[in-house]
């Protein structure tokens, strides 16, 4: 079988992961990297053994499937591009800037019968594959995303930057429809908003309540889910899962609650998911995270942002 020909546009610190993966991976090869940034171009490039180019369309026609991994805002005109001359396509998310855009995407792929892949990476975090199979109904779930500034990112808001990995995840696993969304935010060191926090009520009852900031001192990925008889702590930066859960016997009339640390097999989130894409491109298969799943994401951190921004207007007029 000839291996799958790859290329990744925009290598970037992520970007140039994604060709880092391709490259080392078994039934592929990575043809080119394009970048607008010549020097860290011919870097990457040199190190991978791989062609490189400023101009994306140049390679679509040496390669099956690509990688995009820049800007935000540029994702729906080269994602665009890819898709309409039938290049399978994993995106960063968020897939795009605004749902509209998303919606175009996700109707080039069906037209032209092509793999459009978003990179809601978490869904690959090993905790979470681990502990995905103990979740059955979730009633209440509290995140916490904070980490160090960086301007890596600082084109869209902690919103689209962070959050968005946690909403894909909480909705994913409830599986209801949002009946009400409170949010709040604000701008600290850049002129987007850097903090935000988010309470979600669903249909069926679950609460979730959701924080991101990227102007912490200190790093944190925590999601924990509440659910009938117990709960699990899932630790996402150091692939931790804590099982607590309530046990038949009773002491002294009250229920039982042992927790229990479960092994989490070592894993590489990053690689987990290209070699997923891959896998759909090469056996006709479902990606694992659609663009229907990318679009759902970015519809509902729209709202968000747009709540969180009327509420600082509102806040900022009666100072």
């Amino acid at each position: 079988m000839k291996p799958l020909r790859v290329g990744v546009i925009g290598v970037g610190r992520l970007g140039s992961f994604h060709a880092q993966k391709y490259a080392g991976m078994a039934g592929c090869r990575l043809i080119a990297v394009v970048d607008i940034d010549e020097k860290r171009l011919r870097r990457v490039a040199k190190s991978l053994k791989a062609e490189y180019t400023t101009d994306f369309r140049k390679i679509l026609d040496e390669v099956d499937a690509v990688s995009v991994a820049t800007p935000t805002t540029t994702h729906f005109d080269i994602v665009k591009t890819c898709l309409e001359v039938g290049v399978h396509t994993l995106v960063e998310k968020p897939i795009t800037t605004t749902p509209a855009q998303a919606k175009g995407l996700i109707r080039i792929a069906e037209r032209t019968g092509v793999k459009l892949q978003v990179g809601h990476v978490e869904r690959f975090n090993s905790a979470i594959m681990k502990a995905e199979t103990l979740i059955k109904r979730p009633l209440f779930i509290e995140v916490h995303r904070l980490g160090y500034f960086s301007k890596r990112g600082t084109d869209v808001d902690v919103v689209l930057d962070l959050m968005i990995h946690d909403l894909d995840l909480v909705m994913h696993y409830v599986q209801s429809p949002i009946i009400h969304v409170s949010a709040a935010g604000v701008p600290v060191l850049t002129e987007q908003g850097d903090i935000a926090n988010v309470r979600l009520e669903f249909e069926n009852g679950c609460v979730a309540n959701l924080t991101a900031s990227r102007v912490s001192r200190k790093k944190m990925r925590k999601f924990r889910l509440f659910q009938k008889n117990g709960y699990l702590s899932i630790d996402l930066l150091n692939h931790e899962v804590t099982w607590v859960k309530k046990v038949t016997k009773k002491l002294l009339g009250y229920p039982i609650i042992l927790p229990r640390k479960l092994k989490v097999p070592p894993g590489d989130a990053l690689e987990t998911e290209i070699s997923s894409f891959v896998r759909a491109v090469v056996k006709d298969q479902p990606v694992k995270v659609t663009g229907e799943d990318g679009l759902k994401a970015l519809e509902l951190a729209t709202k968000i942002k747009e709540e969180v921004a009327r509420r600082f207007r509102t806040t900022s007029l009666s100072m």
